[in-house]
C-alpha cells in the first residue's frame, strides 16, 4: 500500500517511540508506564498508516470532464451569481486525504490564506477557515479549487506553483485529518452528481461539457 509522503514522518516517529517504549518495559520500575506509552504510540502509528494511505487511481480519458479533487461526500452544489458552478466535498477522518487535480491545464495562481478552524461542513468555515486557493487555466475557462481546513485538520499541503502544467487526476497535495474541498467550474459545465453522493479523488466525474461545446 502506498503511503503519502507527508505522513511518513508521523508514522516513523510513532513506531520509533513505540519500539523504544516497549523495549523499556524490561525495566521493572517503569514497565507499566513504558507499556502504556508503547501501546498508545503503536496505535497512533497504525492510525496514521490508515489516514495517509494513497491508493492508486485511474482517471477517465474523456477530455471534457472534471473529476473530484478529493474523496468524500458532496455537501453542496450551487450556481454562483456569475453562473459558475461550485461543488463542495466534505472529507471525514476516514476518507483518503490525498488531493488530486480536477482538470488538466496550467496553474494561474496559488494563494494561502490564514483563518479559523471551525467544522468544515459549517457555512462559516467557507469564508473564515484557513485555506489554499488554486486557479487553473484550461481550454474551457478558469477552474478553481480550495483546500479548506476543518476543526481537526489544521495543516494543508499543496505543492503547486504558478506556471505548473498539470494533468487531471495527478496528486498535488493533502489536507490533514479530514476537512473540505471546493471546486468552482465554468458555467458551460453540466454537473452530473447530487448532494449526498460519494466521490473518489481522480476517478469520480463531477461535471462535463455538453457534447456540442467540447470542440
Amino acid at each position: 500500500m502506498r503511503i503519502a509522503g507527508q505522513g511518513r514522518p508521523l508514522i516513523l516517529t510513532s513506531f520509533l517511540v513505540a519500539c523504544c517504549a516497549l523495549a523499556a518495559t524490561r525495566n521493572g520500575y517503569y514497565a507499566t508506564y513504558s507499556l502504556l506509552i508503547g501501546l498508545v504510540a503503536l496505535g497512533l502509528g497504525v492510525l496514521f498508516l490508515w489516514f495517509f494511505r494513497d491508493p492508486r487511481r485511474n482517471p477517465p480519458h474523456d477530455a471534457a470532464i472534471a473529476v473530484a479533487p478529493a474523496d468524500g461526500r458532496i455537501i453542496e452544489t450551487d450556481r454562483l451569481p456569475d453562473g459558475r458552478w461550485q461543488v463542495a466535498i466534505f472529507l471525514s477522518l476516514f476518507d483518503v486525504h490525498v488531493n488530486r487535480v480536477p482538470v488538466s491545464g496550467r496553474i494561474k495562481s496559488v494563494a494561502r490564506r490564514r483563518g479559523t478552524f471551525r467544522p468544515a461542513s459549517s457555512a462559516r468555515a467557507v469564508k473564515g477557515n484557513a485555506r489554499v486557493e488554486v486557479v487553473c487555466e484550461t481550454r474551457y475557462g478558469d477552474v478553481a479549487w480550495r483546500q479548506i481546513s476543518g476543526l481537526v485538520a489544521r495543516k494543508i499541503s499543496c505543492r503547486l506553483q504558478p506556471g505548473d502544467n498539470v494533468k487531471r487526476g495527478e496528486r498535488f497535495g493533502l489536507i490533514y485529518f479530514g476537512s473540505r474541498m471546493d471546486v468552482v467550474l465554468p458555467a458551460s459545465f453540466e454537473l452530473i452528481l447530487r448532494i449526498g453522493d460519494r466521490v473518489s479523488a481522480g476517478e469520480s466525474v463531477i461535471a462535463r461539457l455538453p457534447i456540442e461545446t467540447e470542440d
